[in-house]
């Protein structure tokens, strides 16, 4: 393995919480938008199952998903559900970007892949794209889910 065993958690961790994510904004959607959110918790979970082999075949321990995570807002329609999921691949294509750093060879290539398709995929949702995807700003605050107790929908 050619990244850092904590960044691979941190990474994992993320994806955990995406995957939770995407499976409350689907109830939430139709059409075509629940359509995009099932592909996205579908990558998203292969994601999660890629890291885990990665870190068992290094020797390590997953970090697990948690029981529950705090939504960063209630959805109360539509254009709230689609900023949840917008910020949530934000703060994937972050993590992404991390390993990008902390890693080389298949390991790097891996994570600027899923950092790329990460930043493809909050465009799409915001309908713009981010400045500097996998990057910090500073200005923005965390949208993923976090662990904590359930959050009615």
């Amino acid at each position: 393995m050619s990244a850092d065993p904590e960044v691979l958690g941190e990474v994992l961790a993320a994806e955990h919480a995406a995957v939770y994510g995407y499976g409350a904004a689907a109830a939430q959607l139709s059409g075509i938008n629940r359509a995009a959110a099932l592909q996205a918790l579908d990558v998203h979970r292969d994601r999660r199952d890629q890291l885990r082999r990665k870190i068992l075949d290094g020797g390590g321990t997953p970090v697990e998903s948690q029981a529950a995570y705090q939504l960063p807002r209630p959805f109360t329609g539509l254009a709230t559900v689609v900023d949840v999921v917008a910020g949530i691949e934000r703060d994937v294509a972050l993590a992404f970007g991390a390993l990008v750093a902390a890693s080389d060879g298949d390991d790097r290539g891996f994570a600027a892949r899923a950092l790329q398709d990460a930043a493809v995929r909050e465009s799409a949702w915001r309908r713009e794209a981010a400045r500097f995807p996998g990057l910090e700003d500073p200005g923005l605050a965390p949208e993923a889910p976090t662990p904590g107790p359930s959050s009615p929908s």
